[in-house]
């Protein structure tokens, strides 16, 4: 974007050079990083913390991961449709452990009705992902950390669920949804292939968020960590 700018500058294109001011710059390089960045981590720590809450879940990770990956202990992106179950943990983690619970504004490009509720055009909306994500009539017991329930009788992934959204929803979603879900995926598969994750002793799981509005994310918490190759 520097470079854009700078040949903008070169050219006196103004009209280019309105769209990359450097307050725009600055801008966009928060989002990268509130944005790109952490979501992503707190989405892992919620799914360490979930993982470590429910060995019987992480037994069936490292299961998959070894098998798949045999000797060795960092996985290919080409091996993403043959580790289905580390795929449900990520998915599961991210209904669960809602990192975005109202995602971002959006405006009303017209008058409209919801519900019966008219909305002006211009209004300020938010989608309550976090609502939808907890709904019985769309999960069944929605509390429980389940990740079989994103997998087929055969223990294929499924297809996933209109109202799965932690990535928003609409032609406004996160642009970056195809480079985050891949991404999570080997970092999940690297660490269960290398480690296990466990509570101290005597400690009891805390699965309420911290407080916040904006952003649903764990409190902080200790896990132990053993070298599965020590």
């Amino acid at each position: 974007m520097l470079i854009a700018q700078k040949e903008a500058e070169g050219e006196e294109d103004q009209e280019l050079l309105e769209q990359i001011t450097n307050t725009h710059l600055g801008q966009t390089v928060a989002d990268v990083f509130t944005a790109g960045l952490d979501t992503s981590r707190q989405t892992l720590y919620w799914t360490v913390l979930f993982l470590a809450a429910h060995p019987e879940v992480q037994a069936k990770l490292h299961a998959e991961v070894d098998r798949v990956l045999g000797e060795r202990r960092v996985p290919m992106l080409s091996e993403r449709h043959k580790l289905p179950y580390t795929e449900a943990v990520l998915y599961e983690s991210m209904r669960k452990g809602t990192v975005a619970p109202l995602s971002l504004p959006h405006s009303t490009t017209c008058d409209t009705t919801v519900a019966g509720y008219e909305i002006p055009k211009g209004t300020m909306v938010f989608a309550n992902i976090f609502a939808i994500h907890h709904d019985p009539r769309h999960w069944k017991e929605p509390e429980v950390f389940n990740p079989e329930r994103f997998l087929d009788d055969s223990g294929r992934f499924a297809p996933k669920s209109e109202s799965w959204m932690p990535f928003s929803v609409g032609k406004r979603a996160c642009m970056a949804e195809a480079l985050a879900k891949p991404e999570l995926h080997v970092v999940l598969a690297s660490l269960m292939r290398c480690f296990e994750i466990r509570l101290p002793v005597g400690v009891t799981p805390d699965l309420e968020p911290d407080d916040g509005s904006f952003s649903f994310t764990p409190k902080r918490y200790q896990v132990v960590v053993k070298n599965r190759f020590a």
